[in-house]
């Protein structure tokens, strides 16, 4: 690695290249701490919750992970200091945090300490550090493609979970087994914390806008806040932020699918499994051609393709679950597919929200995002919880898809292409 000085904006390529390594494995941890309590919720269901009928425990373990989902409203605070405090420390701290919540959520006794504990888990998952890193240190015309590269190699931290899966959770493992696969991010995310402490820089935006004392002592959330929404992109910022909870209130489907199809359908554990790596494929091949065509074409016309295939997707999912033939081929595609577009839909969300903001305001403006993103997850879950009691979690699933039809307005009165823009040219 080069021996840049500190203060410098310039970065060598060797540099740029371990950065790149470091924000993959930060990637990877993510991936795997984001989704990898979607795969055994049947399974908490079993160990917490035996005595109540299928709807009740499912609508129960809605409601939980809803409660839990309030941790995500920090992200909020970490990006805002993200801007305070500079995007280094900040990685490490999110990243530490991934650690050590992995570690407290695997001592859950009950399903209250279970919601407690992945409470804890939320305050540090999904954060756009890595995000800010890599866009703030990239081309312009490379942003999308690099930030998609990422992305699509972290899914090695998704891929890990069918893995894991299949090794901790079988027909015949004992109730609880499910704690194994807290082992990953407990011995990845400490040591890669200490990592990126003592080795990695402050991005050279960052350094930039550090030089000048003035600019720094006037972020303040309060200004920034009031900025963002007195810019000239406001009408577009309040729209995105409209489509980032429509697209949070899905992630019921994704954490829950797997105590769906345990409950609805006749599936074994290895199918479940196969599923689970199926959709990780998926995410892979999304992913990378999501970057490709981001770039070649832009960001709108993915927003109208994903906006859609969710909901339709959900559709196929719910009819999928009550045919007798084809079932595994049906729901494997249709849980595929929802994932390809909730997360396309995320990162895609992120892109353009970071290519409208300047970089004083980034972190604060990510993490409004990240705020709002996490008000639909926790609606999302506490309307379902409501739903599946009455109707089961199938139907949950697809009334709470639908409200993403109206992105296709928003989209086409509001959102202009961002395609190429140099974010140092931001005001």
């Amino acid at each position: 690695m080069s021996e840049n000085n500190e203060s410098s904006p310039i970065r060598s390529k060797s540099y740029f290249r371990y950065m790149l390594l470091i924000l993959i494995l930060v990637t990877i941890l993510d991936a795997y701490t984001t989704g990898y309590i979607a795969a055994f919720p049947s399974k908490i269901v079993e160990e917490f919750l035996s005595d109540y009928s299928v709807n009740q425990a499912n609508s129960i373990m809605a409601l939980s992970i809803g409660i839990a989902t309030i941790g995500m409203y920090f992200v909020f605070i970490n990006q805002y200091l993200a801007d305070k405090l500079g995007r280094k420390f900040m990685l490490f701290i999110t990243t530490l945090g991934m650690g050590i919540s992995a570690l407290l959520f695997s001592l859950s006794q009950n399903i209250i300490q279970f919601t407690i504990f992945l409470f804890l888990t939320y305050l540090f998952f999904s954060s756009d550090l890595w995000l800010i890193y890599i866009n703030e240190e990239s081309e312009p015309e490379k942003r999308a493609f690099n930030t998609n590269i990422i992305a699509a190699i972290s899914i090695v931290g998704t891929l890990l979970i069918p893995i894991f899966r299949s090794i901790f959770i079988t027909e015949t493992s004992p109730v609880g087994s499910w704690r194994g696969m807290t082992l990953f991010p407990i011995f990845l995310g400490i040591p890669l914390a200490i990592i990126i402490f003592f080795t990695i820089k402050e991005t050279s935006n960052y350094q930039e806008i550090k030089k000048d004392k003035s600019l720094r002592k006037s972020i303040f959330l309060k200004d920034n806040i009031k900025a963002l929404f007195k810019s000239d992109h406001r009408k577009e910022f309040i729209v995105l932020l409209i489509m980032s909870y429509f697209t949070g209130l899905n992630f019921i489907m994704l954490q829950l699918f797997e105590s769906f199809i345990s409950t609805s359908t006749d599936l074994t554990e290895s199918h479940i499994s196969i599923i689970i790596l199926i959709v990780v494929v998926s995410l892979v091949v999304g992913y990378i051609t999501t970057g490709i065509i981001a770039d070649k074409i832009g960001r709108v016309p993915l927003l109208y393709i994903f906006s859609i295939l969710l909901p339709v997707a959900t559709i196929f999912l719910f009819i999928g679950s009550n045919l007798s033939a084809n079932i595994f081929i049906i729901i494997t595609i249709s849980i595929a597919l929802g994932y390809v577009a909730y997360t396309g839909l995320l990162i895609l969300l992120r892109i353009i929200i970071m290519e409208i903001i300047p970089t004083d305001k980034r972190g604060t403006g990510t993490g409004i995002r990240a705020l709002i993103t996490a008000l639909g997850i926790t609606s999302g879950f506490v309307i379902g919880s409501i739903i599946t009691l009455y109707y089961g979690l199938g139907m949950a699933f697809l009334i709470i898809s639908l409200p993403l039809i109206i992105n296709v307005l928003l989209i086409h009165k509001y959102i202009k292409e961002t395609k190429g823009t140099d974010l140092r040219e931001i005001k």
